[in-house]
């Protein structure tokens, strides 16, 4: 054990309240994990974790219920949440254990035994920097890994071997490159390449696991407003590739496409995401697969991708997303060839324009449909059934017998006609074309 000198962290009152409290009952309260690893890197952008050797049974026993209010939130891990009604703060407390897992990488420990000693607690943890206590009372922080040394140092390493860290926990692979990532750390060359030899260790990780640490790399630079690291999502889907990783993290692409996938392991693919403003990462980073791997563009595919068997998007969300890229990708291979269909590319795609043309911008096209939409305006175009000056209570009085299943396919006929002539957006000149229409279908 090494100890690295008192360290003042500026607590809040409450906090040290509550440590006294359990003082008084022969158990120093710790601050352990980020918040002390960033204090000392200078900022304190991160809920604080609390730790001491008492059973939450005992934490409620001591703490008076006007006061505190103790809520088990998982008693296999010895956790609970201590709310300070007076301030309203709430803090996690987790109870030292030791732990034991199966084979394989799935997240849950098989046993997990409560100790009263640190140091055995600071065992089951993952990365050095995140390894480090720091008593509330006495300042003093508390490094059996020698983490404050790698924390100054910007490294990140596993506090036992790796071979020992990954083979307990799949998922520890995926936050090694999201925690780089976020904090612009270097990842401990050893540590590096046991992860890449046990990436394999990723296929017992659930799918929902998954979603949550790729959605953190994909906005790894917006996690902490001290860090100034704008490429840090990108290095973070590089390291991903190096790690040989995708065939896990995108099982449902797999799947589909086999091994075609380990193309994405060169990061020659990472085009379009490179520049990508937080509200495109998500497309682009589609996008860039769809183009590197020479896909066409399905619901499925985008769901493979994307979804359930992807980043775990919702279904709305993976439609919306499929109709971005399916409009981006018409326009990135030329399937717009007149002022007419831009036109009406325009009206049928106007709720997905904003990312649509953003996706464009990233890849230099579209100038031309981005202009159409311009003089659309300028000429009070109808952009969509909104828009138009019919509606189908309008249908209905004036053609009772028209199916009302028809209307959605009458009005988007009509809209598209007002592509070219605005001025036909009148309901009289409208009303007439409906029976047209009709006629037609």
């Amino acid at each position: 054990m090494c100890y690295n000198g008192n360290m003042d962290l500026n607590i809040r009152k409450d906090l040290i309240d509550l440590a006294k409290i359990f003082a008084k009952h022969d158990a120093p309260l710790y601050i352990v994990g980020g918040f002390v690893r960033n204090a000392i890197l200078g900022f304190c952008e991160t809920d604080i974790d609390i730790c001491s050797r008492l059973l939450p049974e005992e934490i409620t026993a001591i703490l008076p219920n006007k006061k505190y209010e103790v809520k088990l939130i998982n008693p296999k891990l010895g956790t609970v949440h201590i709310r300070v009604n007076a301030t309203g703060e709430e803090y996690e407390h987790t109870t030292f254990r030791a732990e034991r897992y199966n084979t394989g990488g799935a997240h849950s420990p098989e046993t997990v035994r409560f100790v009263d000693d640190s140091s055995l607690d600071a065992s089951r943890r993952d990365f050095t920097c995140n390894a480090l206590y720091y008593n509330i009372l006495t300042h003093e922080v508390v490094d059996y890994y020698n983490g404050v040394t790698d924390t100054r140092a910007h490294i990140l390493r596993t506090v036992e071997t790796p071979e020992y860290v990954f083979s307990r926990d799949g998922l520890r692979i995926l936050r090694l490159v999201r925690i780089a990532s976020e904090l612009d750390f270097e990842i401990d060359a050893h540590t590096f390449e046991v992860a890449k030899k046990m990436s394999s260790q990723l296929r017992d990780i659930s799918q929902e696991r998954f979603n949550k640490e790729i959605v953190a790399i994909l906005f790894a630079d917006y996690k902490y407003d001290a860090i100034d690291n704008p490429q840090a999502y990108v290095t973070g889907l590089k390291r991903l590739g190096d790690l040989e990783a995708w065939e896990y993290v995108l099982p449902g692409l797999y799947r589909a496409i086999g091994t075609n996938i380990r193309k994405l392991y060169s990061n020659t693919w990472l085009n379009l995401i490179t520049d990508a403003q937080p509200i495109l990462r998500i497309p682009a980073f589609a996008a860039d697969i769809v183009s590197s791997l020479n896909l066409k563009i399905t619901r499925e595919l985008i769901t493979d991708i994307l979804g359930i068997g992807g980043i775990m998007l919702n279904k709305r969300e993976c439609e919306r997303q499929f109709r971005v890229l399916r409009g981006f990708f018409e326009i990135l291979n030329g399937d717009i060839f007149s002022e007419e269909r831009a036109r009406i590319f325009i009206q049928d795609n106007y709720e997905f324009l904003p990312e649509i043309f953003g996706l464009c911008d990233l890849a230099h096209i579209g100038k031309r449909i981005q202009k159409s939409y311009t003089l659309m305006q300028i000429d009070k175009v109808p952009l969509n059934l909104r828009q138009l000056d019919i509606n189908g209570h309008d249908i209905e009085a004036l053609y009772p017998d028209i199916p009302k299943t028809h209307y959605s396919q009458i009005l988007t006929k009509l809209l598209h006609r007002t592509s070219i002539m605005p001025e036909m957006n009148r309901k009289d000149i409208l009303l007439k074309e409906v029976a047209v229409i009709e006629g037609e279908l």
